[in-house]
């Protein structure tokens, strides 16, 4: 059964290229390594509020309530988006074999003298199993 790692990343709009191709790059890396897929999708800021994605009725239950959003689970900045991204594998067991050595390959760690894309400390990331699939 399919195993999914997924991230929320706070990317500095002003460096969305960079983390294209540093995106690219980690893309290329996994799917050598047995990643079946990798997605990245940026938010999309018409929907930032949450308001919605909730039905009539439950938003009469929430009426007055804080939603919660993208950008409040990723505390965005002035001048950040999110992107959300993940990695589908063919199994947990595959995963857990091989992403270590994803992490090991040097592709994957900064260049010298590479600046940061992204606060790393920021990333909120998880492991999924498949619930549904239609």
């Amino acid at each position: 059964m399919s195993y999914f790692d997924c991230y929320l990343v706070p990317v500095p709009t002003a460096k969305l290229d960079a983390y294209k191709l540093f995106s690219q790059r980690m893309a290329k890396v996994h799917r050598e390594y047995g990643g079946l897929r990798v997605i990245d999708c940026i938010l999309d800021p018409e929907t930032t509020d949450g308001t919605q994605f909730h039905a009539e009725g439950a938003q009469a239950d929430v009426q007055g309530a804080e939603l919660r959003d993208f950008n409040a689970a990723e505390a965005t900045k002035e001048g950040e988006t999110v992107i959300l991204s993940w990695t589908e594998w063919s199994s947990k067991d595959a995963r857990d074999d091989l992403l270590p050595r994803v992490l090991a390959d040097p592709r994957v760690q900064p260049e010298d003298g590479e600046k940061a894309i992204f606060e790393g400390a920021r990333l909120v990331a998880g492991g999924f199993v498949k619930l549904l699939d239609t």
